[in-house]
């Protein structure tokens, strides 16, 4: 009877050791997670002096809880000769050192695999932010290449046009010349404006207010048509106007202006027609020209970005675009654009 009082007691202690390494180290993962939760930025490593000295707390604990354990057991079977309780005790400090040991050591573990985690879980979240922070220059520098494709570098197009007008004229008439010259100019300024508003935030128009959207192809038609003689039929509905989101507008006249630039430059058109009326709950936009048109299913007018660039905007604005064209029967390009502000 008593061999087996002592050996419940012994085996009640090893359960109360284990019990105790067990409950003081999720005690000491809570209280880490607790520090970290409260910090200002969740994703900061934890504090390691504070997560220490939790385990050093712990490992008192647990020590406290061996000899204690100890103790119960070396006092049971107390009627035992001294040589026999000296030999039990000391049999049972063997095994709490051996116990204690073994919880230092999952305690010890524990502590390195929790901060091996929160290591990598903040590695893992700084890598995830430079992929965010990359893909937002990627898109932004997609933006300025079709801005500065269909923008800037259509208008020294057409500045160009206008100086070798203003060069073939000089010898016969140098009047006709000197305001050819003197728009050319007036149209490097109006570049040299625009690249500007690429680098910082433009400035208010001249007149203080932005350009309604007709009145801005009635500008963009000017600066691009130069001296040619070419034909312009332009209608823009008030009503349809009027539904034109601000937001709509920058994108919508880029369409406009690189599909006149590519009639005039690869198509040679005569007569270009620019339309945008109401279409039911949208807005229609058209342009279409008598030029020598392209081969729609290669890779667009001139080889260039130029398609590219309207399915780019066309998706930008929600918009569906549709594109038709063949060598000798001119382009048609239309624009069906969801109306944001109908009411």
């Amino acid at each position: 009877m008593g061999n087996a009082l002592r050996l419940f007691v012994f085996l009640l202690a090893l359960t109360a050791v284990g019990a105790t390494a067990a409950l003081t180290q999720i005690w000491v993962n809570h209280r880490a997670l607790t520090r970290q939760h409260a910090s200002d930025e969740p994703s900061d490593p934890i504090d390691l002096r504070a997560y220490q000295r939790d385990q050093q707390n712990a490992v008192g604990l647990i020590v406290t809880v061996s000899l204690l354990s100890l103790l119960a057991v070396a006092l049971v079977g107390g009627t035992r000769p001294n040589t026999a309780i000296s030999e039990t005790t000391q049999q049972a400090r063997q095994e709490m050192h051996q116990v204690e040991h073994l919880a230092k050591t999952n305690v010890a573990q524990e502590a390195a695999l929790s901060l091996e985690r929160a290591e990598r879980r903040r590695v893992d979240e700084n890598l995830q932010l430079q992929q965010l922070l990359l893909n937002e220059v990627l898109a932004e520098k997609i933006r300025l290449g079709r801005d500065l494709h269909d923008g800037v570098i259509q208008s020294l197009y057409a500045t160009g046009l206008t100086l070798e007008s203003a060069r073939q004229k000089q010898a016969v008439d140098p009047a006709a010349a000197d305001v050819l010259f003197d728009r050319g100019i007036e149209l490097l300024n109006q570049s040299i404006r625009e690249i500007r508003g690429y680098i910082q935030p433009p400035s208010e128009s001249p007149g203080g207010m932005p350009l309604s959207f007709s009145k801005a192809v009635d500008v963009l038609v000017a600066d691009l048509k130069g001296e040619r003689d070419v034909l312009f039929l332009v209608r823009i509905d008030e009503s349809a106007e009027s539904l034109l989101a601000a937001n709509q507008l920058a994108d919508t006249l880029q369409i406009v202006r690189e599909a006149v630039s590519n009639a005039l430059r690869h198509g040679a058109a005569s007569e270009i027609q620019i339309r945008l009326h109401e279409e039911g709950e949208q807005l229609a936009l058209m342009i279409q020209d008598n030029g020598a048109g392209f081969d729609a299913t290669g890779t667009g007018a001139g080889g260039g970005n130029g398609l590219t660039n309207f399915r780019a905007r066309a998706a930008t604005l929600g918009a569906v675009l549709k594109l038709d064209s063949r060598p000798g029967h001119g382009t048609r390009v239309v624009l069906t654009i969801p109306t944001l502000n109908h009411s």
